[in-house]
Parts: C-alpha cells; structure tokens; sequence
C-alpha cells in the first residue's frame, strides 16, 4: 500500500507556495534594530577576521625574535667556553702543558725537586667579645698598637 502525504491545508488569503519564509525573513530584517545587530555582528566578525589574521602573527613573530636573540646570547657565550676549552686542550698536547698541569694538578715534581706550599696567613679577627678574658687581650693589642704607631714600627710577635 501506498502512502500518500496529507494536502496542506491553506489559509484564505494566503497563497499556498513555499515563498512565506522568505517573507518572514524579509520582515525580520525589516526591523532596525535586527539590521544594527547584524551590522555589528558582522563588524565585529570583521575585526576578529583581521586581528587573527594579522596581529597574532605580529605578536608571535615579535615573541619568536626576543626568544631567538636569548638562544643567540647562549650559542654565543658556550661557543666563547668552548673556544677556551680548545684552547686549553691544544695547550695540554705540548710538553710544557703535560708538565705544567702535572706540577699543578697531580703534585708532582721533577727529580731532585722538593714541594713546598706556602699558604697566606689568614686575618686575624680583631672584634673580640667584651668578656673577661678577651678584655685583657683586647687591652694588651691597643696598648701594643698604640706603641707601634707612635714608632712607627710593624708589630712584633709577642713574646715573654
């Protein structure tokens, strides 16, 4: 059995055609108000067409040449440690660099040779305590630093 499809029933007045959509549209578009949201709709779908576009790659690129110009700094500043590294390395390939880096690294000395180390003495802390038995040495080095700019003299070690 056949199926047949019901006849749309018509208003009186009205054409039965498909073209009352297309009315209904043309009298939504007929109000301003619809007209300038839509205009502005489609401004602002303009811009975001135009900031995509244009500025984010603008940004992107401006970002990408600050990153580059560090990357730069670095290649630059390890190619400058490298170059001393190899410098360093040519120099240990000659004899006087292998004996040089054993005498300083390793310790070692030639024969008949002796190491000696002399290290510098470190400073002595002249801020004492104000307790008792730092007061008596503190007064022994004034007096002792008093006499020995009143004769000009470098201070000489203690002794009994």
């Amino acid at each position: 059995m056949a199926r047949s499809t019901p006849a749309r029933k018509s208003r009186p007045g009205r054409k039965a055609t498909g073209s009352t959509t297309a009315r209904r549209r043309l009298r939504f578009l007929a109000d301003p108000r619809v007209r300038r949201s839509v205009r502005v709709g489609g401004v602002l779908l303009v811009a975001a067409f135009v900031v995509n576009l244009f500025f984010v790659p603008v940004g992107n690129f401006l970002e990408q040449r600050s990153v580059l110009a560090q990357k730069q700094a670095e290649f630059d500043a390890l190619a400058d440690a490298n170059e001393q590294l190899q410098t360093e390395v040519n120099r240990m390939q000659t004899p006087a660099g292998i004996k040089e880096a054993a005498r300083d690294q390793l310790g070692m000395t030639m024969p008949g040779e002796q190491r000696i180390k002399l290290l510098p003495s470190p400073a002595l802390p002249t801020d004492l305590p104000d307790q008792w038995p730092y007061t008596l040495v503190s007064g022994i080095l004034n007096v002792r630093h008093q006499i020995a700019e009143a004769d000009n003299a470098p201070l000489a070690p203690l002794s009994p």
